[in-house]
């Protein structure tokens, strides 16, 4: 509902802002300049083609990076699970608890609030619980000495992972590139009203069509800045999954 609104927000101005020029300029003086813009516009239009599809594949990689981040952290989540079953069984369901309240923690506050670019004070208590789990505890034999060994490599990985995601939920595209990108489309916009065509309402199709264009490829590129909110966010849904996995793993 938001990219409709900003969309029809952008087609309406810029038509609105067509209809205030021609009032004030007539067609003949817009024709006598029309060769020298639209040669500007060209250019100008072609530079920030390159500029905006470069920020599309920008936003759009780290996107899907995002989301393989957050499916390697649910994996490494899941080796934990399963290599804790070997443990014996008070460090087990310690494991399992730790395991369970840091999937918790991150659908129920991390996920909401790195729509923002924040984080949850629960989830990292919760990572810190999980590293006094396995930093308090002495396996005895050969055995549960090589799981321990493992499970702190998946640990380890599963920290580096969460610290990704956190750094991608602050977003990619600078604030210098957004005042290019937004003042390039409206600069596109001013030159596509020195076309002077005889038909206004002709004109204000066109116009309006470009303007919406152009607010598409802006709202996609902000929905795509933080992978974690707007239409295309990545969704816990790795986590859920393997929230039940873990659950069915807990001792009896």
């Amino acid at each position: 509902m938001n990219g409709v609104i900003v969309i029809g927000t952008s087609m309406l101005l810029s038509v609105a802002g067509l209809l205030a020029v021609r009032r004030c300029v007539s067609v003949a003086w817009l024709r006598r300049h029309h060769e020298a813009a639209s040669h500007f516009f060209l250019m100008v239009g072609t530079l920030y083609a390159v500029l905006i599809a470069f920020a599309i594949f920008v936003v759009w990689t780290e996107s899907k990076e995002a989301g393989t981040n957050l499916e390697h952290e649910a994996t490494e989540l899941a080796d934990l699970s399963r290599l804790s079953t070997a443990m014996p069984d008070p460090l087990r369901r310690e494991i399992t608890a730790a395991l369970m309240e840091y999937l918790n923690s991150v659908v129920e506050e991390e996920f909401p609030n790195m729509q923002q670019g924040g984080d949850s004070q629960r989830t990292w208590t919760a990572v810190q619980h999980l590293w006094d789990v396995y930093g308090t505890s002495q396996p005895e034999t050969p055995r549960l000495q090589a799981y321990f060994a493992e499970s702190l490599k998946h640990l380890t990985q599963l920290s580096d992972y969460r610290r990704s995601r956190l750094f991608t939920s602050h977003g990619t595209v600078p604030a210098v590139l957004w005042q290019l990108l937004v003042s390039g489309a409206i600069l596109l916009i001013a030159f596509s009203y020195s076309v002077g065509q005889e038909s206004v309402w002709s004109q204000a199709a066109m116009v309006g069509a470009l303007a919406g264009i152009l607010a598409c490829s802006l709202f996609l590129i902000k929905s795509l800045d933080n992978p974690y909110s707007g239409v295309t966010r990545v969704t816990p849904q790795p986590f859920m999954l393997e929230l039940q996995h873990v659950r069915s793993r807990m001792p009896k």
